[in-house]
């Protein structure tokens, strides 16, 4: 069988493993679970708060937004953190010295990012159904086909970010100090949570430019009624441009996040590493 091949089969199976064991660890159960319950009581809060001209709840406005945000923040700064980690372990440098190594644990990262996603998704529109009012009473077969590929596209824009950063950082806590902040302006400017027509000027330029916000319209489009699209920048769905700068975040993404991760593998040794942990002995 060709290396290739084979290199992503075992990075498949090792994702699979990964997110296995993270279903089966108490701590990380907990905090997919808390996190989901969270957005739950705040919708559950907002069920019969309307939103003033869309004849909606916003509780109905806001699960495309947390939908969005719970796939970024999963496949950005969750795997970027989890790159900086195994950098500064020696897990990256140990699938460097592997013939297509670097290529398996891409592989391994990227499925276990997804099926994370997957899970979250799961877990927050099953008991949605049942705490959001006329949650799906919009949504025929064709949105149910257009939120799926806003996750694709939205997933496959998403995994070279956090590839790229945890490849620009190199240790877990320099992702969580500027990562956090990062991700805090994103979630401003990409009208996630607040109706983007509502911010100001430059926060609708600087959004329109993330694909959080394309996500986000995309989602609101295939789960909402048409009666929401009076909050949208220019008061109309974009679905053709939505999924055009998805997918070109996602081929600027697939191009430019392996030769970081490249460049980052090439300047990593035993060294490296070694100094690395001392610094992090020093810290504890």
């Amino acid at each position: 069988m060709n290396p290739t091949t084979n290199a992503v089969r075992a990075g498949a199976r090792r994702g699979w493993i990964e997110f296995r064991n993270a279903m089966r660890a108490p701590e990380d159960l907990t905090y997919y679970v808390l996190g989901t319950g969270i957005f739950l009581v705040v919708m559950w809060l907002n069920r019969a708060n309307e939103v003033e001209g869309t004849g909606i709840s916003l509780a109905l406005l806001i699960l495309p937004g947390v939908l969005a945000f719970t796939t970024m923040f999963s496949a950005s700064y969750g795997l970027a953190t989890l790159v900086a980690a195994e950098r500064e372990d020696g897990t990256l440098l140990r699938a460097k010295s592997v013939p297509h190594g670097m290529r398996g644990y891409v592989t391994g990262q990227s499925v276990r990012s997804s099926l994370e996603v997957a899970f979250n998704v799961l877990i927050l529109t099953v008991p949605a159904t049942l705490v959001v009012p006329r949650l799906w009473s919009a949504t025929g077969p064709a949105d149910v086909l257009l939120l799926a590929a806003a996750l694709v596209l939205g997933l496959a824009a998403c995994l070279p970010i956090g590839f790229a950063v945890g490849s620009v950082f190199r240790s877990p806590r320099a992702v969580g100090g500027w990562g956090m902040l990062v991700m805090g302006g994103l979630v401003f400017v990409s009208g996630v949570f607040v109706p983007a027509a509502q911010l100001p000027g430059w926060a609708q330029v600087v959004g329109q430019l993330t694909p959080m916000y394309w996500m986000g319209h995309l989602m609101r489009r295939a789960v909402l009624p048409e009666s929401v699209v009076a909050v949208e920048i220019g008061e109309t769905w974009r679905t053709v441009e939505a999924l055009g700068v998805l997918g070109l975040w996602a081929l600027v993404g697939v191009l430019l996040a392996p030769v970081l991760l490249r460049r980052m593998a090439r300047r990593e040794s035993g060294s490296v590493v070694a100094a690395g942990r001392e610094k992090q002995l020093q810290r504890v």
